[in-house]
């Protein structure tokens, strides 16, 4: 599910939507130099503002020309930023949401944040590939051989995963190269997802974990890796989840490519 906030017409009250009264000039001075903030009020929603909150814990959001990170503030983290897109209708209405695309007449005039791993695959991914991991080739052929587990599975992996994107984020709130969720890291003593060095050695143990709980199954292991092995006990296999399946299907791929699936 998006995320979306409107706004139609004139605002005569300036929270919590004052994000969106406030763009028509930032859009004018140029929004490649402007930041976003997100942070949650009393209730728990979800606020989006271009003033610095005061007292609460918060996210920068910042443009893409500038640095295209997000930089969580002490207390943060509990929400996954990619790109936000602002769009305008014919009237004058605008939408601020984190789909891309729209069919309804609006006018793209603004995006903040940083781009998914998926829209950022491309050359990375392809040097990466061709010379076993690129700049983490050292790190990749370290954990695997420590765990045991073929350096080309733990490439494919995060060639999947992210497009060895070390600071990718996921829809879901996982991060890093191998795509760890917040619960599965704490479980491995990872303390910084975006660390490659912590992230493929966590990422490299839990797969090799998953490898020794399904009798060295490659489809079981990876679908665990995806879904979570709870979701492969109670389906008795593979879960009959596309996502999954697609999963273990582009891995494969990727394997049987370096030789070395069977």
């Amino acid at each position: 599910m998006g995320l979306y906030t409107r706004h139609h017409g004139k605002h005569s009250g300036r929270a919590p939507l004052r994000l969106l009264v406030l763009l028509a000039g930032l859009v004018l001075a140029g929004s490649s130099a402007a930041e976003l903030y997100t942070y949650r009020d009393a209730s728990g929603a979800r606020v989006l503002t271009d003033e610095r909150p005061q007292g609460v814990p918060y996210e920068t959001i910042r443009s893409p020309a500038r640095t295209g990170t997000a930089t969580p503030a002490p207390g943060g983290g509990d929400w996954s930023p990619s790109q936000i897109f602002v769009f305008q209708g014919p009237g004058g209405e605008r939408l601020v949401t984190n789909q891309h695309r729209q069919d309804n007449g609006m006018e793209l005039i603004a995006t903040y944040g940083r781009p998914t791993a998926r829209a950022r695959c491309g050359e990375r991914a392809r040097h990466a590939l061709a010379t076993g991991g690129g700049e983490f080739a050292d790190l990749i052929h370290t954990a695997a051989t420590r765990q045991g587990v073929d350096p080309a599975l733990v490439q494919s992996v995060i060639h999947v995963e992210s497009c060895f994107d070390p600071q990718a984020v996921s829809r879901v709130g996982a991060h890093g190269l191998m795509q760890l969720m917040p619960a599965t890291a704490a479980d491995l003593g990872v303390t910084d997802r975006f660390d490659p060095a912590q992230n493929i050695d966590g990422g490299t143990r839990y797969l090799a974990a998953m490898l020794d709980r399904f009798g060295g199954n490659l489809d079981l292991a990876l679908a665990a890796y995806n879904a979570g092995p709870g979701a492969v006990e109670r389906h008795g296999g593979v879960p009959p989840f596309r996502e999954t399946q697609t999963y273990i299907q582009r891995i494969r791929a990727q394997y049987t490519g370096n030789g070395r699936a069977h």
